[in-house]
């Protein structure tokens, strides 16, 4: 085949190209200077080593000599090298985990309601593209029924990097996260109790939402309607208990996703961080709750063979439950015990305490005195006290106004030490 004009150009170009790179590449030094953050470990030279076939090994020790002052210009002291990395150890990403539950479970209401609509929502978009790719390639699906799922796996993930990335609220992660700062005391059984329960309620309208828009907008046609439907239908198939112990599987695998997508602060971390434990459960066909709220209405909008009475006591409940089991319970509980207080730990953002209340004779302004400690257990905090160690920051206060009602000065008192990352005092305690 004759080449073009442009295309014999090119190629030449290419070439030349190539053969320059390789002359300045063999005219750079052996060693170059190691950078703060990155050292870089030089090739030895091979007049240091000297093996021939059958026979041992020898190094000189005066060329090793030689090599160290030839490269000592080029040398950093390692003691004033810094070494970076964006991803956080384990511990500190527990902290970051339970510091999230905290802050989702301390919303108000109605913004708790708003970010869990928008989370079901996202949710539909990830289930609506999975089932329209997967769906329109039977001929692959006829062949390679493994495909399918990988392709149904692949794509379901965008859901929950929506989710993390804008704010959105799930079930299913409330359910470790706000778990997670239950057990570290920053959050009480109220604000648990309402997270879950406003979250999940959000959810659902909000899965319900995107159903009814898919099928009014004809996106439920074809090879996506079959999929659909053929999905639903055999997650009725199986029994309650099997369902619940997918469920304990499914967000076993969410949950850690959350926990991994926590531990990194860059877009592409946090890709990575969700995209191979969700994908995992979905591949392997576990059960979501929040997934299944948009999956079972679409699937009755499409006239499937299903009752609302299966859907709920054979799948929804025992879901629910089960998801409530792995992220309470798999993950918060057991992290909690690795890293938290389950474990006897008192962490230095966990071990807050509301010491003293004082008012003032004539202002009438609520002083609260907090009280800061390292992280310790048991055994230490015994030596502590032998030895007469106090181990506290400096006192920090809010003022309350006197002119408030019982609740409002509650309310203040709260917003005031949670601007300062402090927990509230205990549920029902009173300002003497």
């Amino acid at each position: 085949m004759v080449l073009s004009q442009l295309q014999q150009r090119f190629l030449v170009l290419a070439v030349v190209s190539m053969i320059g790179g390789a002359q300045a590449f063999s005219a750079l030094p052996s060693t170059v200077p190691r950078v703060v953050g990155a050292p870089v470990l030089a090739a030895p030279s091979t007049r240091l080593y000297q093996h021939t076939p059958g026979a041992s090994t020898t190094v000189d020790d005066s060329s090793l000599d030689e090599n160290k002052a030839e490269h000592q210009s080029y040398s950093l002291d390692l003691s004033k090298t810094i070494y970076t990395s964006s991803i956080k150890s384990p511990k500190d990403s527990y902290i970051a985990f339970a510091e999230k539950g905290a802050a989702n479970a301390k919303m108000a209401k109605r913004k708790i309601f708003h970010q869990s609509v928008m989370g079901g929502c996202y949710v539909g978009f990830g289930g609506l593209l999975s089932l329209s790719v997967a769906g329109n390639i039977p001929g692959i699906g006829a062949a390679n029924p493994g495909l399918v799922k990988m392709a149904f796996a692949a794509l379901f993930p965008v859901n929950l990097l929506l989710i993390l990335t804008t704010g959105g609220q799930l079930f299913t992660g409330n359910s470790a996260t706000v778990a997670a700062a239950r057990y570290e005391n920053l959050v009480d059984n109220r604000e648990l109790l309402k997270s879950w329960a406003v979250s999940l309620a959000g959810n659902v309208v909000g899965c319900s939402i995107m159903a009814f828009a898919a099928w009014y907008a004809g996106c439920l046609v074809g090879g996506t309607a079959n999929l659909c439907t053929k999905t639903a239908v055999g997650k009725l198939g199986t029994t309650a208990l099997q369902n619940f112990a997918k469920a304990i599987m499914c967000n076993w695998m969410v949950s850690l996703a959350v926990f991994l997508a926590g531990a990194t602060n860059d877009l592409v971390g946090k890709l990575v961080a969700v995209w191979f434990p969700i994908s995992l459960f979905v591949a392997i066909g576990l059960e979501h709750s929040v997934a299944n709220l948009f999956l079972m209405p679409a699937a009755m909008l499409l006239n499937a063979p299903l009752s609302w009475a299966d859907i709920i006591f054979k799948n929804v409940m025992p879901v629910l439950a089960g998801n409530a089991v792995a992220g309470a319970l798999l993950v918060a509980g057991s992290y909690s015990y690795q890293f938290g207080a389950l474990g006897g730990k008192r962490r230095i953002i966990f071990a807050e305490k509301l010491a003293q209340y004082e008012r003032k004779s004539r202002s009438r302004k609520v002083m609260v005195q907090v009280h800061k400690m390292e992280e310790y257990d048991e055994e230490e905090e015994a030596v502590m006290k032998e030895e007469g160690v106090v181990m506290e920051d400096p006192a920090t206060f809010a003022e309350i106004s006197p002119s408030m009602t019982r609740q409002s000065q509650v309310a203040q008192r709260s917003t005031v030490l949670q601007a300062r990352g402090l927990r509230r005092p205990p549920f029902g305690e009173r300002v003497r």
